[in-house]
């Protein structure tokens, strides 16, 4: 049997075999190009994945430690003034979740051509699910010590890979958008000891939250508590006026509360500043709301009726209530003298059922817009005669 023949550059003449030898190795490397990563391409910018306003030192740098692998231009941070213990870590691009390891406490970012961010020993994560999408800047998790007990401390690592999103992983030199560039300059731990402060990325946003809503009054000693958002500078808060524009009152705090019996009864607006790192403020309202505590006034006492049997109108001088106004009456008409009814009416006279002959009480409450009553208290009487 003839073998067959093929002349190949070089003029090596090869048999079948080799042949078919040398068309697998071809498309083995074929293969091999279209899996290999694409270059390096990171995110338009990175920002900082610290908390805006906040300063973190790089306790290990690149290439030392752990950091010698395929991740060998990650970072290890540590917050400077602060507890890194529970600090909110926020994404350093837009992107969507790509995996979440629970046991080390990694969340890894996916931001489109086979770029990825990873945030590795957060204590947890706001959400874990593949395609969640988190903005710039947007807190993705809490730093902890998941997988690496002892030190809180954030890793983070940018790095591009083959189109499963595993292989081929490759870490890059870093550079973030608040102007801090960390090339490779050789050496082990490079540029650890190096402090750095995130920057915010819009003005400060406040997020108000109650059971109280605006323009309703309530006799209960409610909340309205308040948190910013892309803040880091503090805040000042005060009721019915704007709080001065000089500086916070409550440096780098980010959440708050008012007490609605620290103003005291009536209606106020509440008015809180807040301050981003950058030092923009924001100025934001909740209300106006209503405290009343104070029930409304007892109807006063009206003349004795006689009527004939059937349908009687009781009339009676309105109540009064100086915060939240009347809102109506409760109304009870029987023999009871400690009787009690839901007969509702919304003014200060009733329209009974046909009354059939006998001594009838007239007994009142009165209710306020905050949920205030007066005592029950018999105002009058009614004597129903067929004579």
């Amino acid at each position: 049997m003839l073998s067959l023949r093929a002349t190949l550059p070089g003029k090596f003449v090869l048999g079948s075999r080799q042949r078919i030898l040398a068309c697998f190795l071809l498309l083995v490397l074929l293969a091999a190009s279209t899996l290999s990563p694409s270059p390096a391409q990171a995110a338009q910018s990175l920002v900082l994945p610290t908390p805006a306003g906040e300063s973190w030192r790089i306790i290990q740098g690149y290439a030392c430690g752990t950091h010698n692998s395929w991740d060998r231009y990650s970072l290890d941070l540590i917050q400077v003034n602060g507890p890194t213990y529970g600090a909110p870590i926020r994404a350093a691009a837009n992107g969507t979740v790509w995996h979440w390891e629970a046991g080390s406490g990694t969340l890894i970012l996916h931001h489109g051509n086979q770029f990825f961010t990873m945030y590795t020993h957060l204590q947890s994560a706001v959400a874990t699910s593949r395609g969640v999408f988190f903005e710039a800047g947007q807190t993705l998790g809490y730093a902890g010590d998941r997988g690496s007990r002892g030190t809180p401390h954030l890793h983070f690592t940018a790095f591009t890979a083959n189109r499963d999103g595993w292989s081929g992983k490759q870490s890059i030199p870093l550079k973030f958008a608040e102007g801090y560039d960390l090339p490779e300059i050789g050496g082990c731990s490079q540029h650890g000891g190096k402090v750095m402060t995130a920057m915010a990325l819009q003005p400060p946003e406040v997020v108000f939250s109650s059971e109280l809503q605006p323009d309703t009054w309530t006799n209960q000693d409610l909340r309205i508590n308040f948190t910013i958002n892309w803040g880091g500078g503090g805040l000042s808060q005060a009721w019915n006026q704007e709080p001065a524009e000089d500086r916070p009152m409550f440096p780098s705090v980010v959440d708050g509360y008012a007490q609605l019996s620290d103003k005291g009864e009536g209606k106020h607006m509440l008015y809180v500043r807040a301050w981003g790192p950058d030092r923009k403020q924001t100025l934001a309202s909740y209300g106006p709301v209503g405290f009343d505590q104070t029930p409304p006034s007892t109807p006063i006492a009206i003349p004795a009726m006689t009527v004939k049997p059937g349908v009687v109108v009781v009339p009676w001088q309105p109540a009064e209530d100086a915060l939240s106004g009347v809102n109506g009456y409760l109304v009870y008409i029987g023999a009871d003298p400690e009787g009690t009814s839901r007969w509702f009416t919304p003014d200060p006279v009733v329209k009974t059922e046909p009354l059939n002959p006998g001594e009838y009480l007239v007994r009142v409450q009165s209710l306020d817009h905050a949920g205030n009553s007066s005592p029950w208290t018999t105002i009058g009487t009614i004597t129903v005669t067929d004579e």
